[in-house]
């Protein structure tokens, strides 16, 4: 019993490293009292992530895992379990693990309650390598994002500036003459002449003579020289 109890995994590998994110460990616990314990991870933690982004949910990194539960029992080389949901399935127990079917279960720790220590440091190493190719590609897609930027300012750059709308104080010929060359001002208008005051009327109470045309016999004003109707000369 003793050689048999512990902690069992089987990994199936992707191929490209970094199995913490990349591949699928199954897990075996087979304890003294006769249970046994499967944990079967269903996918990578790279592919259950790249699902949950593609269906619009919250990215999740953790692994879906499927659980059964059972019994055991050994003779010899022969391994026989009984799960609770009625299933059975023999597998051969070797030097360092115990095949079953196509899986083979590699034995990483005889205790059956603290993790194996060499999964602990090889999933910190898989976390730590995962950072920092995560900022390398980071950093080029800020690169790639700056370079865009720096090639479209330019290009907008070169566009002609809008024609300003406020009209110019000086005529265009006047802003097309060479440096030194001062434009005429304009003279200073003359001030408003004031309207022509109208004759004082004639004084209430003073006393004006009626003078006559000789010739067509019609009112003149004192002080004239010629009638204003036909144009006589009048007597001084």
């Amino acid at each position: 019993m003793k050689a048999i109890t512990g902690q069992y995994e089987c990994v199936h590998r992707s191929g490209i490293g970094l199995d913490y994110f990349t591949s699928r460990i199954d897990r075996m616990t087979i304890y003294a009292n006769g249970h046994v314990l499967f944990v079967l991870q269903e996918g990578s933690r790279v592919g259950h992530a790249a699902k949950s982004l593609l269906s619009g949910q919250q990215v999740d990194t953790n692994a879906p895992e499927m659980r059964r539960t059972g019994r055991y029992s050994s003779q010899g080389d022969t391994i026989s379990f009984t799960f609770d949901d009625g299933t059975q399935e023999q597998g051969q127990v070797t030097a360092n693990g115990i095949q079953i079917g196509n899986n083979f279960f590699e034995k990483v720790s005889d205790s059956t309650l603290l993790p194996p220590t060499h999964r602990l440091k090889s999933n910190m190493e898989d976390i730590a390598k995962g950072l920092k190719i995560a900022g390398a590609i980071g950093g080029t897609a800020m690169k790639a994002v700056k370079t865009i930027q720096d090639t479209i300012q330019p290009a907008h750059g070169q566009q002609s500036p809008p024609v300003s709308q406020t009209p110019s104080s000086q005529p265009q010929d006047a802003q097309q003459q060479p440096q030194g060359y001062q434009v005429p001002q304009p003279a200073p208008a003359a001030p408003p002449v004031p309207p022509s005051q109208p004759a004082p009327s004639t004084i209430p109470g003073q006393h004006v003579e009626t003078l006559y045309c000789d010739q067509c016999g019609m009112p003149v004003r004192p002080g004239k020289r010629f009638c204003n109707h036909c144009g006589a000369r009048l007597p001084l």
